[in-house]
């Protein structure tokens, strides 16, 4: 028997051509997306908008373990104990996954609140390997919660699919059909943490508009992939470029094997599979200290376990950018996830391939990802 340490969730990726046309911002108080609503609303809805909007509006980020992931609460949504007291609105937690591009429900929360089934997702692909369909469900309008500010309806006729894409902790996932409906792009502002302390909390702005970027932010071009559209970026792993993921929804950095190959990265030796079976009592013990030390990792496969095996040394890793955009030195991890090997590396012709996890993300600062201007800030 195998004994490693399992993690439910490392990428949450899906080949699915998903639409952001069921996600409509809407401009109240603080949302001055007038151009989105100007053919959609009436002269005397208009004129209850401020008269200085903002176009974007910040959030707390909070982590679901390493997740990163916001609140939401559903206003006209209700549990059956509710019903009976004849009140409503539902909060949930949704992590934000850049390498999803369908936001996901989980299936017994959309049986739970009786959601409105408005669709089908088709068969897709996640870190595990082949993932089925799953039925789309209407969660509807949804405000964002920690705001010091009134609650106000930040978005209407929010979708999600259930599939089945573990999401540890959260009620889903919301992926690129979510993050791309802001024409100013998302900013994940990841945190600090000093001595145990948080000296500076983490916040997730939504800009309703493209505003210019200050000019010292290292700006680096997003390369959508065939059919998912998933964003990828070119980083230089040991000074080696290659194709990555851009993942948010993954806690960990990951190498396929051609990869680690390429840059001269070396991992930890696992015990060679044995018929002897006091050979086999030794080696799991082995594998068990090794998972115990978090040089070992496992997701789950559709051909059973897959091992991650961490890095001997740490691994230089940049982002080609307009300038190169250090991230510094750290360990990682190679493995060869069945997602990866469904999208062929990732691009059909750049066998070597790397999950870019929110690891390396959070050596910088803020990541403002821009998906429908193609680029990511730094």
């Amino acid at each position: 028997m195998f004994i490693g340490k399992m993690i439910s969730h490392v990428i949450a990726f899906a080949i699915f051509i998903g639409s952001a046309a069921g996600f409509t911002p809407l401009s109240l108080r603080i949302f001055g997306f007038r151009s989105a609503l100007s053919s959609e609303l009436s002269e005397d809805d208009t004129s209850s908008l401020t008269s200085d909007p903002s176009s974007s509006v910040e959030a707390p980020l909070k982590y679901l373990g390493p997740y990163p992931a916001i609140g939401l609460r559903f206003p006209n949504l209700a549990t059956p104990s509710q019903l009976e007291r004849n009140v409503t609105g539902v909060s949930l937690d949704f992590v934000l996954d850049t390498a999803a591009n369908i936001n996901t429900i989980n299936a017994q929360i959309s049986k739970e609140l009786s959601l409105e089934k408005v669709g089908n997702a088709p068969p897709g692909v996640s870190s595990g390997g082949a993932l089925s369909g799953g039925e789309t469900f209407l969660l509807g309008d949804t405000q964002l919660e920690g705001l010091s500010e009134e609650p106000f309806t930040f978005m209407t006729d929010l979708t999600a699919s259930a599939l089945q894409i573990a999401s540890p902790a959260s009620a889903g996932l919301l992926g690129t059909a979510f993050l791309n409906c802001f024409q100013g792009g998302v900013e994940f502002a990841w945190g600090k943490v000093e001595e145990g302390q948080i000296t500076e909390s983490p916040t997730v702005t939504f800009h309703g508009e493209a505003e210019p970027i200050e000019s010292s932010r290292p700006r680096a071009k997003i390369y959508p992939l065939d059919v998912t559209l998933l964003p990828s970026v070119t980083v230089r792993i040991n000074g080696q470029e290659m194709p990555a993921l851009l993942d948010t929804g993954s806690p960990i950095t990951v190498l396929n094997s051609i990869a680690a190959k390429v840059a001269g990265v070396s991992v930890i030796d696992l015990p060679a599979e044995t018929n002897n079976p006091f050979t086999k009592v030794g080696n799991n013990m082995k594998v068990a200290q090794a998972a115990s030390r978090g040089e070992l990792l496992q997701i789950a496969g559709s051909n059973g376990p897959v091992n991650l095996l961490k890095t001997t040394s740490n691994v230089n890793i940049d982002v080609v950018g307009d300038e190169t955009i250090d991230f510094g030195s750290n360990p990682i991890f190679v493995g060869d996830l069945p997602g990866l090997a469904a999208l062929d590396g990732i691009g059909a012709d750049s066998p070597p391939a790397v999950v870019l996890g929110v690891d390396i993300l959070r050596q910088r600062p803020k990541m403002l990802y821009r998906g429908q201007q193609l680029e990511v800030y730094f």
